[in-house]
């Protein structure tokens, strides 16, 4: 399972060299594609731990391998030691084991309930396809591009950097790098700096905070080359001024408009559509002076070299946000993917609507490149809350499974009743041998009741049926049956969980236990509170439960529909309040300002039943209802959710049918969406065959 969803995510994105797996008994896994095509795989539980290479063709099949002793410790790596749980950490550049070559690497980390680390995902992405993106843009603004870290280290660069070690700013040849640190750390992000061959005009700007380091990209263009064209322009001027003041009649006004008042003007009005970003509307004007032809050549060149500048800025910045959601979806095995479908069927659905002619969607219109970008940043966006999510909540299988299934521990307490009862039954015979047939029956009668009860308890367990009082009433009966605990259970504790225990003394033993548990330290309590003036402002309505986690076993096991609890549903709903908080705390551009309502609205209902703000339909807008179906339809059809198996095209349709008619989503896009059978168009894409079934009419 593993392995193929690394290879899948190794498939989607051209800039990672590759994606791994650490345990903390350092055994490794992963998956590569440079220098050579190969899964490694370091297995440290043989007598001889091994570290074994298996080369691939472009097919996957396996052309070779390569077997030596493990040298290779996953551990002792910065990658792993900084991982975090819920997060991704972003590393400083390094030189990579696998290649030998410099790039850095994004991982993230998933802990047990005691603080012990299970596993460490993380994944490579080479500084080579980043420098090729640099040194691409270069031309556009005739002069270099560097991006670099608050340390001094060069990430990036457009210009050749020499070497395979990191290099740094202060190890670069030209003056004017190596000055252009302080001025970051300081917020001087533009100005001049002297070069060893020229003074140089710099811009300075610092990516996005969720990136989770402190980096720059800096651009560097020679004043000599910005102001030569200055220059010309200058003195054309000068001219054109002195020829003015020499016209003393007024007959050659007329001439004078003509000649020189006119395309004046007109080149003031392609000054004005450059700064209004009209670059399109910025043409050559007819006139008979050729330095005025000659300045609005210019204009134009420049217009277009704005343009093309920003569209590989924007570029740039796209591909980032792509390699992040990436990177939340490789979280969790279970929602590997989700980030990258859901963008292709809320585009899907919207360009459709645009076609439409429908009175619902008269006033639905993304005209410009800028509004389609603004959606699609929204669909790509739409989950990033979810890097706050732990894991083990996202995929919670069964009721009491809390990084591991809490039945195993249940069936042991059963498995000492069982044994109990035996060792009763010996005792009562060996006093009276006489009743062997009739304690031999109470004995097998008691043994049949505990396999009963625990088949009950598993059964509660999976969650796949609605549990009503009457079950309820059973599981409370069975819990209070005891046990006789004989060993310290203070024993081995993590100091988190001895910080639970509040500091209540033990039970001495043998201690008598109740067969299942709600107990004080199955209460975990919020490492942080909630602003409520900062849900306010936010217009949140979502209600906090009082603690952020409840174990308890029978609390657990009382779920009447599904595995999760009233905290866990919170925390998982959570994901929605932090993507808006997330995305309204970026400096997004007046073009981006729709972005958190559109990402931050696909849990929202048109009967005002929604989270986290309990919006009604008139209030939700109509991209915001399109990323809604878009992220309810991959929901249902995903075939990797472990509480669930994959709905067919006929059942999703017909959970949506209800679901619109119980006024959850916008029935006039789910409508379009089934007369369009645009589903149809995305499961020939990425559904299995055999969900792809046969589709009857409504009603």
């Amino acid at each position: 399972m593993y392995l193929r969803v690394m290879w899948e995510q190794l498939n989607s994105g051209k800039h990672i060299s590759s994606i791994f797996l650490a345990d903390e008994t350092g055994n490794f896994l992963q998956a590569r594609c440079s220098p050579k095509l190969a899964v490694r795989v370091i297995d440290r539980t043989a007598e001889k731990p091994t570290d074994t290479y298996y080369f691939k063709d472009t097919g996957y099949g396996t052309v070779g391998e390569e077997i030596s002793p493990a040298m290779y410790d996953p551990r002792i790596r910065s990658w792993y030691k900084n991982a975090r749980a819920h997060e991704i950490s972003w590393s400083e550049p390094y030189i990579f084991a696998s290649t030998g070559k410099p790039g850095i690497t994004l991982s993230t980390a998933v802990f047990d309930s005691s603080g012990r680390r299970i596993r460490t995902v993380a994944a490579d992405y080479s500084t080579e396809s980043l420098s090729a993106m640099l040194k691409s843009k270069s031309g556009v603004i005739k002069g270099d591009l560097v991006m670099f870290a608050e340390d001094g280290n060069v990430i990036a660069a457009s210009f050749d950097l020499r070497g395979e070690t990191v290099p740094t700013l202060e190890g670069l040849t030209n003056p004017a790098y190596k000055g252009i640190l302080d001025n970051a750390r300081t917020g001087k992000m533009n100005g001049s700096l002297k070069g060893s061959d020229d003074t140089y005009e710099y811009f300075i700007e610092k990516l996005p905070e969720y990136t989770g380091q402190k980096w720059y990209l800096a651009s560097f263009v020679k004043r000599s080359v910005i102001l030569n064209e200055i220059r010309q322009t200058m003195l054309t001027t000068l001219l054109i001024s002195v020829l003015i003041i020499g016209i003393t009649y007024f007959p050659v006004l007329y001439v004078l408009k003509r000649l020189f008042i006119n395309p004046i003007e007109k080149l003031k009005g392609m000054t004005d559509e450059v700064c209004r970003k009209n670059y399109d509307k910025v043409k050559r004007i007819d006139t008979v002076v050729e330095e005025f032809h000659g300045l609005s050549d210019s204009m134009v060149n420049m217009s277009a070299s704005i343009s093309r500048y920003e569209a590989e800025l924007k570029e740039l910045m796209d591909s980032f946000i792509k390699i992040i959601a990436g990177a939340i979806d490789a979280k969790s095995k279970y929602t590997a993917g989700h980030c990258l479908r859901v963008p292709e069927l809320a585009i899907m659905i919207a360009e459709t609507l645009q076609k439409r002619d429908d009175e619902a969607f008269k006033d639905f219109r993304l005209e410009t490149d800028a509004q389609w970008r603004e959606f699609s940043i929204a669909a790509w966006m739409h989950d990033c809350g979810k890097v706050t999510t732990p894991e083990y909540v996202v995929d919670k299988a069964t009721k009491l499974e809390a990084i591991h299934n809490r039945i195993h521990e249940i069936r042991t307490r059963f498995e000492v009743l069982h044994r109990d009862a035996q060792i009763d039954y010996y005792e009562k015979l060996q006093k009276d041998p006489e009743k062997e047939a009739e304690l031999k029956a109470e004995l097998e009668k008691a043994w049949a009741q505990l396999q009963d009860d625990f088949a009950f308890i598993a059964k509660c367990n999976v969650g796949g049926e609605f549990m009503d009082d009457a079950d309820i009433e059973r599981l409370r009966n069975i819990a209070e049956k005891t046990w006789i605990r004989n060993f310290d259970d203070r024993q081995g504790l993590s100091i988190a969980e001895n910080q639970r225990l509040g500091g209540r003394p033990p039970v001495p033993v043998p201690a008598v236990e109740k067969l299942l548990a709600d107990k004080p330290e199955h209460l975990i309590e919020r490492e942080y509170f909630i602003d409520e003036q900062e849900y306010r402002e936010f217009g949140f309505q979502t209600l906090v439960p009082r603690y952020a986690f409840n174990y308890g076993e029978v609390y657990n096991l009382s779920v009447k529909r599904g595995t999760l609890t009233e905290e866990e549903r919170y925390k998982i709903n959570e994901h929605i309040i932090m993507t808006i908080k997330m995305l309204s705390a970026l400096p997004l551009p007046e073009n981006m300002k729709h972005v958190p309502e559109y990402a931050g609205g696909h849990h929202e209902t048109m009967d005002g039943k929604g989270y986290p703000r309990r919006l009604y339909k008139s209030e939700i807008s109509i991209p915001a209802r399109i990323i809604a179906i878009a992220d309810i339809f991959e929901a249902l059809t995903a075939a990797d959710r472990p509480y669930k198996k994959p709905k067919t095209l006929s059942e999703s349709l017909r959970i949506m049918e209800f679901m619109k008619k119980d006024g959850h989503i916008d029935g006039d896009i789910f409508d379009v969406f089934v007369q369009e059978k645009l589903y149809m168009k995305y499961a020939e894409k990425f559904l299995d065959k055999s969900q792809i079934d046969e589709i009857k009419p409504a009603g």
